[in-house]
């Protein structure tokens, strides 16, 4: 049985999500709806937890919710 990881990269998330590096780490910076991330170096680190909210966060309701 495979573990999920308990941390994803830049590259990962831009993968899962379709959209380049660069978008991934604009929303790591920007001040409203920011993806939350750990630097390790050079590198960030997203939680799981934490990209899991995001993207909850970001999902579109057609009512305006």
């Amino acid at each position: 049985m495979e573990q999920k990881p308990s941390f994803y990269t830049v590259e990962q998330i831009a993968r899962d999500m379709q959209v380049s590096e660069d978008t991934v780490r604009s929303w790591l910076k920007r001040k409203k709806n920011r993806l939350p991330s750990y630097r390790v170096g050079r590198e960030f680190r997203i939680k799981v937890e934490d990209y899991e909210r995001f993207l909850q966060e970001q999902r579109y309701n057609e009512e305006g919710e």
